[in-house]
């Protein structure tokens, strides 16, 4: 009965108006058909008192659609709710609706409903900044250029065609046969196989855990860009990355790719570009054991991802296509296990028909910094129990024993080295 008592006051303050308000009132129902305008007067008697949940934010629109109200009268206000009656009345501008709210000034009611215009206004103005700062690119270059191929020879039988085959049923050797290159999933990050994609490369997108880019059965790369590299030789990630591509693939390449961050730091720009620190120096004789530990290694410098594709072209010309179930079979764990294996069986004994060879670095170590000769090194590490450093430094090996593999100086030498007391 309250809210039937303030329809109702309201309705007589507007009879009881000027003329000039009865002409401003009609003048704005001039724009709306006849046939829906109700005023205050003529409205229905049902009244329906409506609670807006904040959970329920589809329920006040449904009611809106059912009941197709002339008049509304907001008792609590709420921003929410006044924008799904906005909504409700842009979806249906030839309906007349009229809207009210009770509210006293300078209450905390009011103080709360233009707090959240207020922060309504600066989200609003939060999304025009960031519009205005992404780089979002409006135009998108869909051309593919066609990837480079020997041309075949007419003399060998390339150029032949059967007189009982329609030449134009057959298919251009372009549009449907295009050289494949496996890449990483973690590779599209990077902007380069975007760059083989356009230069007419089908890009086959799977995850393997041996190398980034499969170019043929032979061929595996695996890309680096320099802060990347950086990191990897600290972890040591990047050395054991190599060795499994080196047990699967003939072909190994490691390919570093600098950025364009890198162009204006030519000097003092980090350990590949001319600084001087520790540090920087740690680094540059981390990648130079790498090389020398791995002889069998490519390693490739490219200055851009544009110019990275050029380099894969060269290495895939005229390359078989590279086989997707093989390289997603090759799985780290197992190239793991078989190092065990070898070590496990070094340690015993060597299988017949494999000769065990010593760990080049342990020799290279031996030959610098103990005097050995390459051949005085091999001795020791085929012939003896000694196969690590370690066990190179272990009490029980005596000076009288070692000097069966070296001389009896050394020997001594090595011996006297171990037992010496740092801690002094």
């Amino acid at each position: 009965m309250g809210m039937r008592k303030i329809i109702e006051s309201a309705t007589t303050a507007i009879e009881g108006s000027s003329s000039k308000d009865e002409w401003e009132v009609k003048k704005e129902v001039e724009e709306v058909e006849e046939d829906e305008v109700k005023m205050m007067g003529e409205m229905d008697t049902e009244l329906m008192v409506c609670t807006a949940r904040q959970y329920e934010r589809y329920l006040l629109l449904k009611l809106l659609e059912q009941k197709k109200p002339s008049v509304i009268v907001l008792y609590t206000m709420s921003l929410q709710t006044l924008r799904q009656i906005e909504i409700y009345r842009s979806t249906h501008p030839r309906r007349h609706l009229q809207v009210y709210w009770l509210q006293y000034t300078e209450s905390t009611e009011e103080s709360r409903y233009l707090e959240s215009i207020n922060r309504e206004t600066l989200a609003f103005e939060m999304l025009i900044r960031e519009q205005g700062t992404l780089m979002i690119a409006r135009e998108f270059n869909v051309d593919r250029e066609e990837a480079p191929r020997l041309k075949t020879s007419t003399r060998d039988g390339g150029g032949l065609v059967r007189r009982n085959i329609d030449p134009r049923d057959m298919e251009e050797p372009g549009e449907t046969d295009r050289p494949k290159i496996i890449v990483d999933m973690r590779e599209f990050n990077s902007e380069l196989p975007t760059v083989l994609y356009t230069k007419g490369y089908d890009v086959v997108a799977t995850t393997i855990e041996i190398g980034d880019y499969i170019l043929s059965p032979d061929i595996a790369i695996e890309r680096k860009a320099l802060d990347d590299l950086t990191q990897s030789l600290q972890t040591g990630r990047v050395f054991k990355q190599i060795e499994q591509m080196l047990e699967h693939y003939d072909c190994t390449v490691l390919l570093i790719e600098s950025n364009r961050k890198f162009e204006t730091k030519i000097v003092n720009g980090g350990p590949f570009q001319g600084e001087l620190s520790r540090h920087c120096r740690d680094i540059r004789a981390l990648f130079c054991s790498l090389i020398r530990t791995n002889q069998k290694m490519r390693c490739a410098w490219t200055m851009s991802p544009s110019n990275s594709a050029e380099f894969f072209s060269e290495l895939k010309l005229n390359a078989p296509e590279p086989d997707v179930d093989r390289a997603i079979s090759l799985k780290a764990d197992q190239v793991e296990s078989s190092s065990q294996e070898a070590t496990e069986s070094s340690t015993s004994q060597p299988k017949k028909g494999k000769k065990w060879k010593p760990n080049p670095t342990v020799v290279r170590t031996l030959t610098q910094n103990f005097g050995l000769k390459v051949s005085e090194a091999h001795n020791l590490l085929e012939n003896s129990k000694i196969k690590t450093l370690a066990d190179l430094f272990k009490p029980a090996v005596t000076a009288s024993f070692l000097s069966q593999y070296m001389p009896a100086s050394t020997a001594e030498f090595i011996k006297e080295v171990s037992e010496f007391n740092f801690k002094k």
